[in-house]
């Protein structure tokens, strides 16, 4: 019998170690989200992209920790450059980054702020996107080129 890494139907985060499905043998609670999950109710693969209601707990869900870590604010570009280092590398628009995938990338790296530096930086990741969009989309300007307007 083939085991994989059982995942919550409600928040699609994973619930325990690897273990044969059907999981959980008996109902239980899921430790992150806190609903039932019935016997045998656990999903064994998540899509891609997951059920849009589900992902969304599962933000909810990564939100609530993050905030009840008090993490300590980082400089504001410094959150805002790892947010759009971010979205490159996924190759969508920082306003379209989403939570769950910039958790899995600050996981895998390091060198990029956790989400609760985010959070605890622009209280909502909804703002911590909007400042890192405003910031990616504004105009570089070339001081030679204002240089040479102005003379």
């Amino acid at each position: 019998m083939e085991t994989v890494t059982p995942h919550c139907p409600h928040c699609l985060l994973a619930i325990g170690g690897d273990a044969p499905l059907p999981y959980p043998p008996v109902a239980m609670r899921c430790p992150q989200c806190r609903l039932i999950i019935g016997a045998g109710r656990a999903r064994g693969e998540i899509g891609v992209d997951g059920d849009a209601r589900s992902r969304g707990s599962a933000a909810g869900v990564l939100a609530n920790a993050a905030r009840r870590a008090h993490s300590e604010p980082r400089d504001r570009d410094e959150v805002m450059a790892g947010l759009a280092t971010t979205a490159g590398r996924l190759g969508c628009a920082v306003e379209r980054l989403r939570m769950l995938d910039y958790q899995d990338a600050a996981d895998a790296d390091p060198a990029l702020p956790d989400l609760s530096s985010v959070l605890a930086t622009f209280g909502t990741w909804k703002a911590a996107r909007g400042a890192a969009g405003l910031r990616s989309s504004a105009p570089v300007l070339d001081v030679a080129d204002d240089a040479a307007n102005v003379a």
